[in-house]
């Protein structure tokens, strides 16, 4: 909502209801309300698009080439940075990623898995240019839904103003809502006029270019290349973003009784830990360090770009301490541990993603297994990641505490390999933070005991 408030705040009717054209400009017939109301479920239903988009900053005109799977959705695209450098970018509804450029990753439409840091769509935007984008962006991925607009609303509030020819195809080009639903006004209030934009369709209905009002004089816009074909097999949100698209299904009756193992099998083991926190706008916190599950321990070095830290968690509370080494310990150090017991009131100033994550972490054991029957009912197979006796299924299920939440929308989702847990992924304000184990056995940590005595 924040991105089509900026969209309307930029002044649509300012730029494109330039008198030679307003004179033109018809209402919509019947068949071309239909035709509009049909796009976005079109578009849902489409294979991935390439892209080139034209954005107007600060005076002049940068391009961009990119490509936009419509049903994730995600744009991934190689933007010019300055003279000569690039970056490349992937966007989805409300996050943005960024990492240095691979001109040859691009070009092979292939996304590198490392590299990459996240920040909020236009409240973590720094330059011009990055405002611009997410702008344009988040109006990308209005043009996609499940299920087909209201004709009648269309045929009441869109125009009909030229004719012409994109990419060789005679187009009719349309003014038009951002087709976007908002909230219910409350009693007396008046609507705020929508804001809108031109979009131009073949006569298959397919949406040739698209143009918006992103802030500037002339309009942003996006030619939709779909003469172009390519591999989509790389065109994959990174696991930042969330990774590989899901679809929400049922269990079926050995992957629950798998899952209803998986914390028991837990409950005498240790494992190594790589963690991969979103903590900020461009900042990622990583962690390396361990689990024991016999002992409810995590104990961690965790780097978070403001420096490095020590970590140690129990069911009570945490401790840490600030370390200038390039490894963890093996043997927490005796002094210098600040202690946080969860009971304290002013825990939640210190307990940040990361912490969350740990604390997640040590509620993966159980002393007793889940019932089968109930893991069938109330868990969610969401994708299945490799083949055959590799293959690792990413699945939602409750833990005690957890809120209710629908299929595909949980706040954790974990990676069940070989019916053991292989990731446990948390959805955070910046993106997806990801933990993930190797089970190894090792001697138990040596927690100081003035610690130990805080944290329980």
């Amino acid at each position: 909502m924040a991105i089509i408030v900026a969209i309307a705040v930029a002044g649509w009717f300012a730029v494109s209801c330039a008198p030679d054209r307003a004179g033109a400009e018809r209402p919509v017939s019947e068949e071309e309300a239909a035709l509009l109301a049909s796009m976005r479920e079109r578009n849902h239903g489409s294979e991935p698009v390439a892209l080139r988009m034209s954005l107007p900053v600060e005076g002049e005109t940068v391009t961009i080439d990119g490509y936009l799977d419509w049903q994730v959705p995600m744009v991934y695209a190689r933007v010019p940075v300055d003279e000569g450098e690039y970056r490349l970018v992937q966007a989805i509804p409300g996050l943005i990623a960024t990492r240095a450029d691979d001109e040859a990753a691009f070009a092979e439409i292939r996304v590198p898995e490392d590299g990459w840091n996240t920040r909020q769509m236009l409240s973590g935007a720094s330059t011009p240019l990055e405002t611009t984008i997410d702008i344009l962006a988040s109006s990308l991925f209005t043009l996609t839904a499940a299920q087909a607009d209201d004709p009648a609303e269309l045929a009441e509030k869109a125009t009909w103003r030229e004719e012409g020819i994109i990419d060789g195809e005679p187009v009719d080009s349309f003014r038009a809502p951002i087709m976007v639903e908002s909230s219910e006004q409350g009693a007396g209030e008046q609507a705020a006029p929508g804001p809108e934009a031109l979009y131009s369709l073949d006569g298959d209905g397919d949406l040739r270019r698209f143009q918006v009002n992103t802030g500037s004089e002339s309009l942003s816009a996006v030619d939709f290349l779909r003469d172009v074909e390519f591999d989509t097999a790389g065109l994959v949100p990174i696991d930042l973003l969330g990774g590989p698209a899901t679809s929400p299904a049922e269990v079926d009756e050995d992957l629950a009784e798998a899952i209803s193992e998986v914390r028991h099998e837990n409950w005498e083991q240790t494992a190594t830990v790589e963690m991969s926190v979103p903590v900020g706008d461009n900042q990622v916190a990583t962690g390396t360090g361990s689990v024991d599950w016999r002992t409810m321990t995590a104990y961690l070095r965790v780097s978070d770009g403001t420096g490095d830290r020590l970590l140690l968690a129990r069911p009570n509370g945490f401790a840490t301490l600030d370390t200038d080494e390039e490894e963890l310990p093996e043997t927490p150090p005796t002094d210098g541990w600040e202690t946080h017991a969860l009971a304290d009131e002013n825990v939640a100033e210190s307990f940040g993603p990361v912490e969350t994550l740990v604390y997640r972490l040590l509620e993966m054991a159980s002393e007793e297994a889940q019932d089968a029957a109930e893991t069938a009912e109330e868990a969610s197979l969401l994708r299945v990641d490799g083949t055959g006796d590799d293959s690792v299924y990413v699945v939602e299920f409750p833990v005690a505490g957890d809120a209710s939440a629908a299929a595909g929308e949980s706040a954790f989702r974990y990676h069940v390999g070989d019916d053991r847990l292989r990731e446990v992924e948390m959805m955070s304000y910046y993106g997806v933070a990801s933990a993930a184990l190797e089970y190894e056995d090792f001697e138990m940590v040596a927690i100081p005991w003035d610690v130990s005595e805080k944290i329980g």
